[in-house]
């Protein structure tokens, strides 16, 4: 039988794990498994970087959708190509809506990105950046701390003061991001490959008085897409993050199949994981139709949490939306006409 004093320390032990949990999930930054659908999120220099005029995209992501509630990431993105050849600028809109359930935490993020490329002997060379401001909200009433514990009952109880006066629920901050990029085309093969550095300016992320600034995130994404034919062409990429001590790695391969003129249908296989830790296997299903692209993906858990976490996985889907180009690609000389 578990006497109060143990029943206490028992308590005391699982919610320190639960709010440890929560707040390493505060320095977890946003990530997608189809990252390459999102090129404000990925790169600023990308911004711009796709075949059209404007681009429109949704991307939501659910973690462990069996925990309710879940680790929800949506975000919204516009862009808009304003050509000044041979070069082009880009300008954008992203805003992201991320909650962690573990902490009760909501992050809200606008942020306006610009990037101007420059061909040189068909070498595409891309610079971006990015600005904005980061809203984060923390819901202290659906906690208890170890000083609402009450002897009497063997219970949290949330009428008690908590003694916590340097905790702030909510939080701003404004927030820079840039990179740098590049793509070649190598015969048959379709060479990019790039660089962004987030938090430029360190905000301070801190919930409580203590400042506590966010570190560089470095990431480095590449692909290569070869074309087997005019019909069938294969995309291998790979992403990686770095934080400080924190990685995230990712690499998979899609096989897109053009079936006409306005229908290609895309499967894709990959894997994600981190210096120390096998996170996940991902399968991915898709396709295009006319100018809508879609993408279904799911992320099956291998990682060393699996033993206490069978079975949570997590679901995205992507959406973008592309219209054609009303810019000739090619100078053009007016002539007379008689």
């Amino acid at each position: 039988m578990v006497g109060p004093n143990n029943s206490f320390y028992m308590k005391l032990i699982f919610t320190s794990l639960l709010l440890f949990s929560a707040f390493c999930a505060f320095s977890q930054e946003v990530h997608l498994t189809q990252y390459y659908t999102s090129n404000l999120s990925l790169n600023p220099a990308y911004t711009g970087n796709y075949e059209g005029d404007m681009r429109v995209t949704l991307n939501s992501r659910s973690q462990w959708a069996q925990v309710s509630p879940s680790i929800k990431t949506n975000m919204l993105s516009i862009e808009k190509k304003i050509l000044r050849f041979p070069d082009e600028f880009g300008v954008g809109f992203l805003f992201v809506n991320d909650q962690v359930s573990a902490a009760f935490l909501k992050t809200n993020k606008a942020m306006l990105s610009l990037s101007y490329q420059k061909n040189i002997h068909q070498h595409f060379f891309r610079l971006g950046v990015q600005g904005g401001m980061v809203f984060r909200r923390i819901d202290l009433s659906a906690q208890t701390f170890p000083g609402q514990w009450n002897d009497a009952t063997g219970s949290f109880d949330q009428g008690i003061s908590s003694g916590e006066t340097k905790i702030q629920n909510t939080w701003t901050y404004p927030d820079i991001n840039a990179g740098a990029g590049w793509m070649h085309r190598f015969g048959k093969t379709k060479v990019s490959a790039g660089y962004a550095l987030f938090n430029v300016n360190r905000p301070n992320d801190s919930y409580t008085t203590v400042s506590d600034k966010l570190p560089f995130r470095h990431v480095f994404n590449a692909s290569a897409a070869y074309d087997f034919s005019p019909s069938v062409w294969i995309t291998p990429h790979i992403l990686y993050m770095r934080a400080k001590n924190a990685t995230d790695f990712l690499t998979g391969i899609n096989l897109n199949k053009r079936i006409n003129s306005s229908l290609v249908l895309l499967g894709g296989i990959g894997y994600r994981g981190s210096t120390t830790n096998s996170d996940s296997f991902i399968g991915t299903v898709g396709g295009s139709y006319n100018r809508f692209n879609v993408g279904f993906s799911w992320d099956f858990n291998v990682s060393k949490l699996n033993q206490n976490a069978k079975n949570k996985s997590a679901w995205e889907i992507s959406l973008v939306y592309t219209t054609p180009s009303r810019v000739p690609r090619k100078a053009t000389i007016p002539c007379d006409r008689y």
